[in-house]
């Protein structure tokens, strides 16, 4: 039993990876040293829930000084109140999110995660604001079709 559901837990995450739309919500200015965020757009989901990724030109270190490139995260988001909460952070060596990671965080409940004021101008605020808008504009498009069809 616990092999069908290790196996069938294994399928989801390759299935889920596999369908990823990652689109480009910002990136730095600065030329020696870009930073690209971000978000998968097949993951935006009701609660407001998104997979995110992050893209480094040059090497980050973490805390033990293991290099890596690019991370991939769970972002909830608040938008009534601009809050930002995060977890299941991944590392990659590269910056694509391929191969085994360098480190992984498990994710957390909601129930148990911070939830954060985004700071104006920071990532996290155009990270919300991208997620909030996309939430908005299907929120209305999906009214829209229940008020003429019914």
């Amino acid at each position: 039993m616990t092999k069908l559901l290790t196996a069938l837990s294994l399928a989801l995450m390759f299935s889920a990876a596999s369908a990823t739309e990652w689109r480009l919500i910002s990136e730095t200015e600065d030329k020696d040293k870009i930073t690209s965020w971000y978000v998968d757009m097949t993951s935006i989901v009701r609660d407001l829930r998104a997979y995110l990724r992050t893209s480094w030109s040059s090497p980050q270190y973490g805390p033990d000084k293991t290099p890596y490139q690019s991370s991939t995260y769970v972002n909830y988001f608040d938008c009534d109140t601009g809050r930002i909460a995060y977890t299941a952070n991944t590392y990659f060596a590269s910056t694509e999110p391929e191969g085994k990671p360098v480190h992984q965080e498990p994710e957390q409940p909601v129930t148990k995660l911070k939830f954060h004021r985004a700071k104006p101008g920071s990532a996290g605020e155009t990270r919300l604001q991208f997620v909030c808008k996309f939430r908005s504009k299907n929120f209305n498009a999906q009214r829209s079709v229940v008020t003429h069809t019914g």
